[in-house]
Formats: C-alpha cells, sequence, structure tokens
C-alpha cells in the first residue's frame, strides 16, 4: 500500500462551507443551467479539492497532481471550456476572488496536512 498526503481541510464540513455547493447550483448567476450548471460545480469542486490535498505532496507523482492543480486555478486563458475562468464565469464566481481566497488559505497555516493511506 501507498501513502498519500491529504488535507484535512479538504475533507471537512469547513471546505464544504468555503464552497457553498448547493448555494452555487441554486442561483441564477453565470450562464450555466441545469446539468452543465451541475459539471461546472463538480470540476471547480474537484479542482479545488486537488489544490488543496496535494499541497504539501512529497513525491513527485503528487507534485504533479498539485501543480496540475495549481496550473489550471491560477493560468489566465477562456479557450478551453473548462478553464478556470470558464468555469467561475459559467458559475457566475469570480475567478479572481476565488484565486486570492485560495492564496490566502494556502498560505495562512490553516491547513493540516495527515498522512493517509490509500486501500486501492
Amino acid at each position: 500500500m501507498s501513502s498519500s498526503h491529504t488535507s484535512d481541510w479538504a475533507t471537512s464540513s469547513r471546505f464544504s462551507r468555503f464552497f457553498e455547493l448547493d448555494e452555487i447550483l441554486h442561483t441564477e448567476k453565470g450562464f450555466a443551467r441545469g446539468p452543465e450548471r451541475a459539471l461546472f460545480a463538480a470540476v471547480l469542486f474537484d479542482g479545488i479539492q486537488t489544490y488543496f490535498a496535494y499541497l504539501a505532496a512529497e513525491n513527485e507523482e503528487q507534485q504533479k497532481t498539485y501543480r496540475e492543480a495549481y496550473r489550471w486555478v491560477h493560468e489566465i486563458e477562456d479557450e478551453y471550456l473548462f478553464s478556470f475562468e470558464n468555469v467561475c464565469e459559467g458559475l457566475g464566481v469570480d475567478p479572481d476572488y476565488v484565486r486570492l481566497g485560495l492564496l490566502n488559505l494556502a498560505n495562512s497555516g490553516h491547513i493540516v496536512i495527515r498522512r493517509s493511506k490509500k486501500l486501492f
């Protein structure tokens, strides 16, 4: 079995409160509606969760996963349908505000990293 680093915060209720999925799904902000809105919300949720889950990655594979999540969040591009910019705009969320919040939280020291074992 291999071990991985995950953030307690990324799986906690505080993360759920920070990322109010129900509020995002049931608002009229942004252009995405119905199943498209649910998909955009899932993509954003997964990206943010990955961003924090691999923040303190130690091995190369985990560091690569973190770098991919970091690039996805911080690249300013809108040509790719599921770019961070497009997903945020589709949900009516300001991408710069989310980026700033992610950076502040990542640098705050409030994220506890724990070692867990993969079961598969």
